[in-house]
């Protein structure tokens, strides 16, 4: 635990309301920041005010709602160029999606309780589902998320659900049973293999494999993913043996040695 001797309060709850903002859907008002912060409308607005000033924030002078400005990016696009596996994986995955250019060929972490999608280079068909670098999706209904769980305990994985307010339905495929997820990450454990089959979104189908890092366990998490007007289910499926493979050689390039 952090000790609260050398904690500021207003520097964390500005973070706070940069975290906040991040997760809405939309801008929000001072109203919104202040029940988030549990904090009075006047200070919620001379923090927000403050985060406007040094430009990580703007606000809409129609509305007077607060949105995350383009200054926030930057320093994205910086944490994004300094992870190491995402040097390591980008040219391996490439490498993949010339092999299967109708399939989106996708990069994620997991970062707490989040999945982080952190790059992604899109098929080659019309429509896509766009994915922005450092978009976040849901652990329980996609390839990337079930792979990137299954590297924790079933207890582990059952706190998580309670922290994150239970299984979201986002179509009627999606698992919304603890039990029955569990169920799903033993077969992810067992074939290595995570499987989205249009859980997350509508007639989109996923499949999914763990990087390894040094330390032998899940350091993220790759691909392939379409649509079915773009590719069948059945074709996202043959993909895992060139998925694999690509996984295995950014594993060796991050250090993992295989027993």
């Amino acid at each position: 635990m952090a000790d609260d001797r050398y904690s500021i309060n207003a520097v964390s709850r500005s973070f706070r309301i940069l975290d906040f903002i991040g997760t809405q859907p939309g801008p929000v008002s001072i109203q919104d920041v202040a029940g988030d912060l549990e904090c009075n409308s006047n200070m919620a607005f001379r923090l927000l005010r403050s985060l406007e000033d040094t430009g990580y924030v703007q606000k809409d002078p129609r509305t007077g709602l607060y949105s995350l400005s383009l200054k926030v990016l930057r320093l994205s696009r910086k944490a994004l160029q300094a992870l190491e596996i995402r040097k390591y994986a980008m040219p391996c995955l490439e490498l993949l999606w010339s092999q299967v250019p109708k399939a989106n060929v996708n990069l994620a972490l997991r970062n707490g309780d989040e999945i982080l999608m952190i790059d992604r280079i899109e098929a080659n068909q019309i429509p896509r589902t766009y994915f922005t670098p450092g978009k976040l999706v849901p652990f329980h209904c996609t390839g990337v998320g079930k792979v990137l769980v299954s590297d924790l305990s079933d207890d582990e994985i059952l706190e998580m659900i309670e922290r994150t307010e239970g299984l979201k339905a986002f179509t009627p495929e999606t698992i919304t049973d603890p039990a029955a997820f569990l169920e799903e990450i033993a077969k992810v454990r067992a074939e290595r293999v995570g499987r989205d089959r249009n859980e997350y979104i509508p007639n989109d189908n996923c499949s999914a494999v763990p990087v390894m890092g040094e330390d032998g366990r899940i350091a993220g998490a790759i691909s392939t993913s379409a649509l079915e007007s773009s590719m069948s289910a059945d074709e996202i499926e043959a993909t895992i043996p060139k998925l694999k493979e690509t996984a295995s050689r950014i594993s060796g390039m991050l250090g993992y040695i295989a027993v």
